[in-house]
């Protein structure tokens, strides 16, 4: 029988932060055990806590006192999970990772550092053994792994499976993103309601750059053309929705395609999670919707099992033989942030990384 592990969420009252907790609660061998805050430490966590998300604050941990954000008072803690803004997320998260603990980050303060793995579990698991180094060059007993951007994610996650295995030539994103990826309070209601709000080229070049380490990691079964002929670009806005980030892709090859292959690739799509049947792991990471008018925001975010861990596809369309246009949607703050940061650690204790 698997032992419990403690679990620290640090920033718990955030929006990810209550996911976390939200789902740990229910996880069968990863527990919140420390909720670390800013504002609210000393008071109890049910107290000072905006549950934006579904269900009731679990009785078990409405009652717990947010406590400051000190791994010296974490000596029964087993794993930090770091859903910190960014800024100030780096040097606390490092001094967790000298101190020994295994840290697993939401933030992009270690996301292009070359011995942090940035990890989709199912696309890069390989990339965990980066670990290794950054132990060794930084001297530390602890580590840092981090997760990429929630809207990097989207898209990504499908394209992957498609860029492993067909010779594609480029992908012209537009995204559609929740208010929720700003957290809380987010975005002047002025700047959104009623208003399609552009996030600017910085935004935009940050998606696609991460998107091209992921892909850059990706085992392929093809190898052309390589990455870096492989023209990317995004635009990216953000709407008056509270989860979910729809995104419409425009795929390009080097050779004719056909539709039914795409589709079936996708569908079919597992990966080592799949294989070891990690708790957070669906069983899909990929739905195909086949109806032209899916998915939707309000009606397939919280697709899969868990309910938000399944990326949802839909409205494949065959341009002409060298191009599909296809649309994601993945719910930001569970798959995007706080689940995939859950399924990160799964796959570190399977590893043996965590012990």
């Amino acid at each position: 029988m698997r032992r419990i592990l403690k679990a620290a969420i640090l920033g718990a009252t955030g929006l990810v932060g209550i996911e976390y907790v939200r789902m740990l609660s229910q996880h069968p061998y990863i527990k919140p055990a420390y909720l670390a805050g800013k504002g609210s430490v000393g008071k109890p966590y049910g107290e000072v806590v905006r549950w934006q998300t579904i269900g009731q604050i679990p009785k078990e941990v409405a009652d717990m006192e947010v406590k400051p954000t000190d791994p010296k008072l974490m000596d029964d803690v087993d794993i930090v999970f770091s859903p910190l803004p960014q800024g100030a997320a780096g040097p606390i998260e490092e001094q967790f990772a000298k101190e020994g603990f295994p840290v697993i980050s939401n933030s992009p303060d270690h996301r292009f550092d070359p011995d942090v793995p940035m990890l989709i579990p199912e696309l890069n698991p390989h990339t965990i053994s980066l670990i290794d180094e950054q132990r060794k060059k930084r001297d530390w007993k602890g580590f840092i792994v981090t997760t990429p951007l929630c809207t990097a994610q989207g898209a990504a996650i499908p394209l992957a499976p498609i860029f492993m295995n067909f010779k594609m030539t480029g992908a012209y994103i537009t995204t559609i993103q929740s208010l929720s990826g700003a957290g809380y309070p987010g975005i002047p209601s002025l700047d959104v309601v009623d208003n399609i709000l552009p996030l600017g080229d910085k935004y935009d070049a940050k998606t696609i750059k991460e998107i091209t380490r992921i892909l850059s990691e990706v085992k392929r079964n093809v190898n052309d053309p390589p990455l870096e002929e492989v023209a990317l670009d995004a635009t990216t806005h953000r709407i008056a929705t509270i989860h979910g980030h729809y995104e419409v892709s425009y795929v390009t090859f080097k050779e004719d395609i056909n539709i039914e292959k795409i589709r079936e690739t996708l569908e079919n799509f597992r990966g080592e999670p799949q294989d070891l049947k990690l708790p957070t792991a669906p069983e899909k990471p990929i739905i195909v919707r086949n109806e032209d008018n899916r998915p939707q925001v309000y009606f397939d975010r919280w697709a899969g099992d868990p309910p938000g861990m399944s990326v949802v596809v839909g409205r494949l369309k065959q341009i002409n033989n060298r191009t599909i246009r296809m649309v994601s949607l993945i719910h930001n703050t569970i798959r995007g942030a706080a689940g995939g940061g859950i399924l990160t650690a799964e796959l570190l204790i399977a590893k043996g990384y965590i012990e």
